[in-house]
């Protein structure tokens, strides 16, 4: 029998020798967000030491609770830190993407232009005879004929 992908990167029993959920330490969190610790309010009737259904004592539960509402509050610190830098390189992006078209209408421009002049010159190579060549004298008799 195959286990399934979810049940494999995510079991749905903890292994036996994790017994805590880890956390940053205290140094590298940010102290941006302040953590909600009433998530899951304790009466003073139970017990401290009293072990869950997990075979964990409330105390430790809390502690797990703690860490876990702090890991969510630096997940979405750093989502939040992701999605800025996606839509500054979007805009980026965008920007590039404009600019480029400029400079493309800016050579496509410029290529017309130098095309046109290629052609003027062409043309004036090919119909105008120069001042003076030996081929304009001879088209030109002046009332001689040879």
């Amino acid at each position: 029998m195959s286990v399934p992908a979810v049940e494999a990167t995510m079991p749905a029993h903890a292994a036996p020798d994790i017994d805590q959920v880890t956390a940053r330490p205290a140094t590298l969190r940010s102290p941006a967000r302040p953590v909600c610790t009433a998530a899951v309010p304790v009466s003073p009737s139970v017990s401290a030491a009293r072990p869950s259904s997990t075979g964990l004592s409330t105390t430790d539960l809390e502690k797990r609770l703690i860490a876990a509402h702090q890991r969510a509050a630096d997940l979405e610190e750093q989502l939040a830190a992701v999605v800025a830098a996606r839509d500054a390189a979007e805009h980026q992006a965008a920007q590039l993407e404009d600019r480029n078209r400029e400079l493309a209408s800016d050579l496509d421009n410029a290529l017309d232009q130098l095309a046109g002049h290629a052609l003027h010159v062409e043309q004036e190579r090919l119909i105008h005879t120069p001042a003076w060549s030996p081929w304009a004298a001879s088209s030109n008799r002046e009332g001689y004929d040879r």
